[in-house]
């Protein structure tokens, strides 16, 4: 299970993936106010992971 997990976030932090899910979200009919709701999810789950990630040279 873990090793899924990391291939995943192995794969988030590539452009291409997301070039890959904005080409598939335009195929699928996704309009551009849903496409700025999904964003704006996105960015709010990164906000919350942030504030409970340590850093990696913290101390």
């Amino acid at each position: 299970m873990n090793t899924a997990i990391f291939w995943a976030l192995d794969r988030a932090k590539e452009p291409s993936t997301w070039a890959g899910l904005a080409g598939l979200a335009v195929v699928f009919g996704v309009t551009t106010e849903q496409w700025s709701m999904i964003g704006n999810a996105v960015a709010a789950v990164a906000a919350v992971i942030a504030m409970f990630v340590s850093e990696a040279n913290a101390k």
